[in-house]
């Protein structure tokens, strides 16, 4: 037996573009305030009433470290919703989200958002569109398109009328057989203290029940809860549903489809293999290591957290290296791993417990810890820029001063400790650990010959031109 059922609608569009206030609008909640940062930064979906047509939204993110969420949004949905700034135009997340909703193959409406603000600039906007061959109705195609703002509601209900008219004109298949096998999409998953694992999917066909045996992937169990995007509890769930799941014993990948019913069974057994440390090759013992630990409240998070780390502009003389991730509050087991790894911790959206705390004090561990994910990056590219200025091409320690300082010259004995030192060389002057100054290697001498390198071990006589009076003691270092 078919059955109708409601077309699901992915939002996407670039940050700050206006998506979560339009839901915010529709669902008439304040989802808004309650985002760190005043971004989404993970996938919520949710469902309303319109014309009494039930319609189901995704809430995609829409800052760029969140690519593999709004791919994975894209491919629950029926249809998407592409908003642009009427103020702003396309931007680089407006054309990754045209990238992937053609490539999903699913139709799409655009809403240009933000037409009360007086620089709005509506025309533009449609070149733009045009410009990234979004051709609209009436303007030689046949994407639909309707001029709304999120802030006073106007063109909000014609909107929803027009992704009714679409799902009903473009989905193939809008319909769900009740007693058909029950599959679904995990949108998203996480461990929560006091009720385990909880995974946020969207039912695709059949019937989910309370009490059915459940997989996806390596993860399997059965079903205990289940919640409806209110967080009500509910005996079942029909396709279309967002729905909150309670019975998972292993955290199932997000992105990864589910069954349930009958005796299903994991794809693989339900173990988790540490990622191994790589081991440092001889190119890398040169190099300044970053190891850092990763902690998230949901996995989407993580995955994101890394996804951006992993592609921070490579600094030379760093190697940034992730050598743990999860998802949950950060504990006194990930401190010890720190110590053992010397590693930073990074949390994303998640507490430090107190044992954590206690122990990350009395070890010395860095946490960095933020709920909006580019303070994190930033953080995270402040702690490399620090390691490379840190490390050095060569030391040499100043054992004797020849003469006084005349005018910006002056020249000096010393060791070379460390790697080398070069002629010509810009080099920072160290006095009892800290930088006095700055100056440049004007003329290089070993055995009282002209030199073009010393290396470590070696003495030598050195022209240095420099404002900062060079003493004995002090280091020259070479970066």
């Amino acid at each position: 037996m078919e059955n109708k059922r409601s077309p699901v609608v992915v939002v996407m569009g670039h940050v700050d573009h206006g998506k979560t206030a339009l839901l915010d609008y529709i669902r008439k909640t304040s989802v808004v305030a309650k985002e760190a940062g005043g971004i989404t930064q993970s996938i919520g979906a949710y469902e309303i009433k319109h014309n009494d047509q039930r319609i189901t939204f995704i809430d995609t993110p829409g800052h760029q470290a969140f690519s593999k969420m709004r791919a994975r949004g894209t491919k629950a949905a029926d249809i998407a919703i592409l908003v642009v700034s009427a103020d702003d135009g396309v931007k680089l997340q407006t054309k990754e989200a045209i990238q992937i909703a053609k490539e999903a193959k699913i139709p799409f409406v655009v809403a240009i958002n933000k037409i009360d603000k007086p620089n709005a600039d509506i025309e533009k906007t449609k070149n733009d569109l045009m410009n990234e061959s979004v051709l609209l109705e009436g303007h030689g195609g046949n994407v639909s398109f309707q001029l709304i703002s999120a802030k006073t509601g106007e063109g909000i209900d014609e909107l929803l009328d027009l992704v009714l008219l679409v799902a009903e004109a473009e989905v193939a298949d809008l319909s769900f057989d009740p007693d058909a096998p029950t599959k679904g999409f995990i949108l998203e998953s996480q461990m929560d203290k006091r009720q385990g694992i909880i995974a946020n999917v969207i039912v695709k066909n059949g019937t989910l029940r309370t009490g059915d045996a459940i997989a996806a992937g390596s993860a399997g169990g059965k079903i205990k809860i289940l919640r409806d995007f209110l967080g009500e509890k509910i005996n079942e769930a029909i396709p279309s549903s967002p729905v909150q799941i309670l019975g998972f014993d292993a955290l199932p990948g997000v992105g990864e489809h589910f069954m349930s019913g009958g005796s299903v069974m994991p794809t693989k057994p339900i173990t988790e293999t540490p990622k191994p440390m790589t081991e440092a090759t001889s190119e890398d013992q040169n190099k300044t290591t970053i190891n850092l630990i990763l902690k998230g409240d949901v996995s989407g998070s993580i995955e994101a957290l890394a996804e951006v780390i992993k592609s921070l502009p490579i600094l030379e003389n760093v190697d940034l290296r992730i050598i743990n991730e999860s998802v949950g509050e950060i504990s006194d087991g990930d401190v010890k791993s720190a110590v053992a790894s010397k590693a930073i911790i990074i949390g994303f959206g998640v507490k430090v417990n107190k044992a954590a705390e206690n122990l990350s004090k009395a070890q010395n561990v860095k946490i960095i810890k933020s709920d909006i994910i580019y303070e994190l990056i930033k953080a995270v590219g402040d702690e490399m820029a620090t390691s490379q200025r840190g490390y050095s091409k060569g030391i040499l320690e100043i054992l004797a001063i020849f003469g006084k300082k005349d005018n910006d010259k002056q020249i000096v004995g010393g060791k070379v400790t460390e790697g080398e030192i070069s002629n010509n060389a810009t080099i920072e002057i160290e006095r009892k650990g800290e930088m006095v100054g700055s100056g440049k290697i004007v003329n290089l001498q070993q055995s009282r010959k002209d030199a073009a390198v010393v290396a470590a071990g070696n003495e030598s006589g050195l022209l240095v031109a420099s404002d900062t009076e060079i003493k004995v003691g002090d280091h020259l270092i070479l970066r």
